[in-house]
């Protein structure tokens, strides 16, 4: 996630699944602790292959979408 307290894309997808957790900086609409998403640990591997499928290497990786400023 955005401050990188997760290692893996199926630790983020696990952190929503069981409900996230509160915090001082979590969004109101976010705030559904303890209810979680309900996805068995099937829908949670598929949701994580499918974000996975949408990773375009060739395309994050072309010099001409780089950055000019870097």
């Amino acid at each position: 996630m955005h401050d990188g307290r997760f290692e893996t894309l199926h630790e983020v997808v696990e952190h929503y699944n069981s409900g996230g957790h509160p915090s001082p900086t979590l969004d109101p609409l976010m705030k559904f602790q303890g209810e979680g998403l309900g996805l068995s640990p099937q829908d949670v591997d598929d949701l994580v292959n499918f974000l996975e499928s949408l990773t375009d290497d060739e395309f994050i990786n072309n010099p001409d979408f780089q950055d000019p400023h870097e």
